[in-house]
């Protein structure tokens, strides 16, 4: 069986930016991997992220080569062209490599493509060489994409050769790539064909591909959501929580919710918060509060902390978590009397186990100080031997006068097996 684990090479808002630069970025699982290119963000519209393209970067991968071609024409003085890909891949330089590749794929004829892919993915230095490799495969995916995924299928590709195939398919002609892909055999908890069509598909028009979001079910839609996030995001706040209030099924919206809530903080923390605050489902409004609250406190820490104060008792306990982890490493003392202040909600022992852990390190009198506010008696007691464990090991004699000026609020059983230990 092959492996579902995805790993995409190229996505389609990438390869606009490949071809122009002439320098493969790509995500690769070869050691030829850099990191993978984002869409355009030029901040288009509603309207013209909706026509299905981008006014800049839309046009195919041949029409992209005809522009080229016509360039290369015009320059004084014509350059030797390469008859086989061996002299192209002994170029030590990967900016030359690119533009050699693109003039020889330009001069290729459709059904000369399987043997050149071929010839590529057998030589020994296929591995090493991720970025052409997938260049090959789209330029023959946009030449004759039933070919190429033929192929595919036939020699059992791998999971980012089904991705990138498709997905160029997807980027030009969404109805007709998604269509079959969604009729592609396929093994394994991720649809790997569905996965590459969708995100094709939100290279070029985000909601559109939001409308095939709901075709897809458990992993492949899971993955397919966390693929589609870079060309939501890059649009800016509004229009991502438009999009995710354009989800038609509540649970994958209340995932989508989740997935972007750190993206949408950083963005804008005060706005996420409005935007969180808002929400409906509680389980949503709590595990985003977390997150948003965390990103905040990053930013303006005081303002995060008076955000988190005025939410709902079922939310502010979770919200809390978020500010314990950054309050808890600047001040501990201030952090622990903060948290106290926000009452004796057994919820906020989330919170509370977040500053002790924190906080121990820099102040660990604060630290095991505040375990006696968790709820739980037993969490109590671990806590009291974890760490007191490890103060007695990194300084013993402050750990002992500590343990002695507090014996009495302790639980019994602490006391006695740290006593029995200096014996």
């Amino acid at each position: 069986m092959i492996s579902k684990n995805s790993q995409w090479i190229w996505s389609a808002g990438g390869l606009v930016l490949a071809l122009g630069a002439g320098v493969m970025i790509g995500r690769l699982s070869s050691p030829d991997a850099d990191s993978r290119s984002e869409g355009s963000s030029d901040g288009r519209s509603t309207s013209a992220k909706s026509s299905g393209r981008a006014s800049d970067g839309g046009s195919s991968l041949a029409e992209r080569l005809q522009r080229k071609r016509g360039s290369e024409a015009r320059e004084s003085g014509s350059k030797p062209v390469d008859k086989d890909l061996q002299s192209i891949m002994e170029s030590t330089s990967r900016l030359d490599r690119t533009q050699r590749l693109l003039a020889f794929l330009d001069r290729l004829s459709a059904d000369q493509f399987a043997g050149v892919y071929e010839e590529f993915r057998n030589s020994p230095g296929a591995n090493l060489r991720g970025s052409e490799r997938s260049l090959i495969l789209q330029a023959w995916a946009e030449r004759d994409p039933l070919s190429a995924l033929s192929f595919i299928q036939e020699k059992g590709g791998e999971d980012w050769e089904r991705e990138t195939a498709v997905a160029t398919w997807a980027a030009n002609d969404p109805q007709a790539a998604f269509a079959w892909a969604s009729s592609a055999k396929d093994e394994g908890e991720v649809n790997n064909w569905l996965l590459g069509a969708t995100r094709g598909i939100a290279a070029t028009d985000p909601e559109l591909a939001r409308d095939f979001l709901g075709q897809l079910e458990g992993q492949t839609r899971d993955q397919a959501l966390d693929a589609m996030k870079p060309y939501i995001m890059q649009y800016g706040f509004d229009y991502a929580t438009s999009w995710i209030a354009g989800v038609g099924d509540e649970g994958v919206r209340n995932r989508a919710a989740r997935e972007m809530a750190r993206d949408l903080a950083s963005l804008d923390p005060a706005q996420a918060g409005q935007w969180n605050a808002a929400m409906t489902d509680v389980e949503t409004r709590r595990d985003v509060s977390e997150t948003v609250a965390d990103r905040w406190a990053r930013a303006d820490l005081a303002a995060a902390r008076t955000w988190v104060e005025g939410l709902p008792e079922d939310t502010k306990s979770e919200a809390a978590e978020g500010i314990a982890r950054r309050y808890a490493r600047e001040d501990p003392a201030a952090a622990a009397q903060w948290l106290t202040g926000l009452g004796n909600n057994p919820d906020l022992d989330g919170a509370r186990r977040i500053l002790i852990e924190e906080s121990f390190r820099n102040s660990p009198q604060t630290s095991l100080g505040f375990v006696s506010s968790i709820s739980d008696v037993r969490a109590q007691e671990g806590y009291y031997q974890r760490y007191l464990g490890g103060w007695m090991h990194d300084d013993e004699a402050a750990a002992r006068q500590w343990l002695n000026s507090n014996a009495q609020a302790l639980p019994e059983r602490v006391v006695a097996r740290f006593n029995r230990q200096q014996q």
